[in-house]
């Protein structure tokens, strides 16, 4: 049985400080997090996270050219 995608090493991930990306390949998911933080106690939390599906992102009209859109407009 597999593993949900999550419970996985993601093949890239990157930290800003500002948010963390996390990528899934061979499930076609892309992660946008808001940074680590620390709860009172001390202890490292997740920041909230939305999860987008890279498949219905392909599927959808015009999902690819807003990808690059947003990749056109940070470069």
């Amino acid at each position: 049985m597999k593993n949900n995608y999550w419970e996985s090493k993601p093949d890239a991930e990157l930290d800003t400080t500002k948010n963390i990306l996390r990528y899934w390949k061979s499930d076609a998911k892309l992660q946008v997090c808001m940074p680590h933080w620390l709860d009172k106690d001390g202890v490292e939390k997740n920041g909230k996270c939305v999860t987008i599906s890279l498949d219905a992102l392909r599927e959808a009209d015009g999902g690819i050219a807003l990808l690059e859109k947003i990749i056109e407009d940070i470069t």
